[in-house]
């Protein structure tokens, strides 16, 4: 799947193509089903490689996977989508909604997405991070509606389409953004649980609930 370079009009159009054919998505389900399956088999090496691996769609170094959640992984994968099947399976398990305490603060995971100084200009990677923290926080609901589809379902589909709103308005003027249309619901993924993060620990004034308020 084709990498495609994203300007503010062109942005939701492109993130919300076509589905992606059936071999894609197989794929990219294998990548979030091997995120749970790391997560449930060995939380510790989970956080480890999730902390370990690229911000972009490089290829996922897993050397570092023990015995215990190497057999969850049957071949090469992005580092970006393996990012986010790990991120959201941690977020359904420490926080189960958006809005709600975490099971266990101490057991937290700091993600360090490069989200902060949104004003100013940054990496291909960090503007992406920040867009997306820019949309997860304005919609909770719809974010965490995508997260708890199943990949390539008609769930999926609606819970993006509903994203479009915030997905052009967090769009920084005269950016351009790169990034497969596969990997938008890492991104979200990622940022859900930071967001949540980044609030539970402090460092967030406020942060929206599942009613938006």
């Amino acid at each position: 799947m084709k990498k495609a370079i994203l300007s503010a009009a062109a942005l939701t159009a492109a993130s919300l193509a076509a589905p992606a054919p059936a071999q894609a998505n197989v794929s990219i389900a294998s990548a979030y089903e091997a995120g749970r399956c790391i997560v449930d088999r060995d939380r510790s090496a989970a956080v480890a490689l999730i902390r370990s691996l690229p911000l972009d769609s490089s290829p996922a170094n897993l050397s570092s996977l023990g015995s215990r959640a190497a057999g969850c992984v049957s071949g090469p994968m992005s580092a970006l989508l393996l990012r986010g099947a790990i991120a959201q399976e941690l977020f359904l398990r420490d926080f189960r909604s958006f809005g709600r305490e975490p099971r266990n603060p101490d057991r937290l995971v700091n993600l360090n997405l490069p989200v902060e100084e949104f004003g100013s200009r940054g990496s291909g990677a960090t503007e992406l991070y920040r867009w997306s923290d820019c949309v997860v926080r304005n919609d909770t609901v719809n974010t965490e509606r995508l997260l708890r589809s199943p990949v390539g379902s008609a769930e999926e589909a609606g819970a993006l389409e509903a994203l479009q709103t915030y997905m052009s308005a967090c769009f920084t003027q005269g950016a351009q953004l790169s990034v497969r249309s596969s990997e938008v619901r890492s991104l979200f993924a990622q940022s859900a649980y930071y967001s949540m993060y980044r609030y539970w620990t402090g460092q967030l004034q406020s942060a929206r609930g599942r009613d938006g308020a």
